[in-house]
C-alpha cells in the first residue's frame, strides 16, 4: 500500500523501474480500477491488454486489482 512516488523510488531502487522510464509504467489501484474495469465492474480485457505488457508497478491496490491483474 505504497504512495506511488515511494512505490516507484523503491521500484527504481530495485531496478524494477528506471526513473522516468518512458516505456514500463506505474501506476496507482485506483487508476488501474478506472482503466481495465467496466461501469459494472467486468474486466474490458482491451484496456487490459494495453497496460498490463508495461505495467511494473501497482500502488495502493486492492487484493482485487492483483487478482485482476494476475488471473
Amino acid at each position: 500500500g505504497d504512495h506511488i512516488t515511494t512505490a516507484k523510488s523503491i521500484a527504481a531502487e530495485c531496478g524494477i523501474l528506471k526513473r522516468d522510464d518512458p516505456v514500463y509504467k506505474a501506476m496507482t489501484g485506483e487508476e488501474f480500477r478506472k482503466r481495465v474495469l467496466n461501469p459494472d465492474e467486468t474486466l474490458n480485457q482491451a484496456e487490459f491488454d494495453k497496460i498490463w505488457p508495461t505495467l511494473r508497478v501497482l500502488a495502493r491496490c486492492s487484493p482485487t486489482d492483483k487478482f485482476n491483474l494476475v488471473s
